[in-house]
């Protein structure tokens, strides 16, 4: 097993890593510089989009991609269609206006029948005013499942039995019975505890196997589950704050991981040097699976 810094440059707050299997690119966000970058694992090249003022400067949440093109974003304040090769930002469905300045969107993805749910965030980090929602082309934005805290972890089991969610400091991951066809849960149900364990999850993803792979964000690691919710695999970073992992590469074999520069002081930024980078961890003899696209 190899890890291994894939970027130059240090994010504040790198989030929302996923492959575009189209594209063969790794993309990601700067989510407080409202930032969204791209990485050519042949070429080495580096790409960033900066929608600082296409956005009114609201940070970004998470970005997916959409069937015709461009990306569906969860944004401060609501649903945004965005254009990285014009730089261009339109509102399709505001959210939360009703809930506090502090709430803003947050971990988001889309299922495989194209909807994209997304979970918001307090950033104060406790109070429960944070929420899970669903958008649907033709439908619109619906809520899921209210009083959240800081909503991440947002994945599938790969036969779309169950959906999971993190509330990332309550050091709980939540699994739910889900509905492909209705796009619906019920059924809420502890599926992993962080008590005993270094660290919260955060972004997560799913690999072939139903194994729940999730970033401990204050941890220092990715940490592999298996389908019913036991630890089977700990990896430590050279970062303490991991934000979200994801499968990408030709063969979907590589993990990437993205991590954040934001929430350390300046002797923990001398002696991580690498926070906010970007890592590849090869040789995991694990492989995942492709992510969809939101059904625009």
């Amino acid at each position: 097993m190899d890890v291994a810094c894939i970027t130059s440059a240090s994010c504040d707050l790198g989030e929302s890593l996923y492959w575009d299997a189209a594209a063969r690119r790794l993309r990601w966000i700067d989510a407080w510089k409202t930032q969204v970058f791209s990485f050519d694992p042949l070429t080495r090249e580096n790409g960033c989009a900066d929608l600082t003022r296409a956005l009114d400067g609201r940070p970004i949440g998470s970005v997916a991609g959409c069937t015709d093109g461009g990306m569906i974003a969860g944004v401060k304040g609501g649903f945004y269609r965005i254009d990285v090769e014009t730089v261009e930002a339109k509102l399709i469905a505001a959210v939360e206006s009703d809930r506090p300045p502090t709430n803003r969107l947050n971990d988001g993805k889309c299922d495989r029948a194209g909807r994209f749910w997304c979970a918001s965030v307090n950033t104060d980090h406790r109070s429960p005013t944070a929420a899970l929602w669903r958008l649907e082309t033709g439908r619109g934005v619906t809520l899921m499942q209210d009083g959240l805290t800081v909503g991440n972890g947002i994945a599938w089991s790969p036969d779309d039995r169950w959906m999971y969610l993190a509330d990332t400091f309550t050091g709980t991951v939540w699994r739910y019975a889900f509905d492909l066809a209705a796009g619906e849960i019920a059924g809420r149900e502890p599926f992993i505890s962080t008590a005993h364990i270094r660290g919260d999850v955060d972004g997560a993803t799913i690999d072939v196997d139903g194994c729940y792979w999730a970033a401990l964000f204050r941890g220092g690691a990715v940490a592999q589950f298996d389908p019913e919710g036991q630890l089977i695999r700990h990896i430590r970073l050279p970062v303490s704050n991991p934000t979200i992992c994801a499968f990408g590469g030709h063969d979907l074999d590589v993990l990437y991981v993205a991590s954040a520069s934001r929430f350390l002081d300046a002797e923990q930024r001398s002696a991580q040097p690498l926070a906010g980078h970007v890592f590849a961890i090869h040789g995991l003899d694990a492989r995942g699976i492709a992510e969809p696209r939101f059904r625009a």
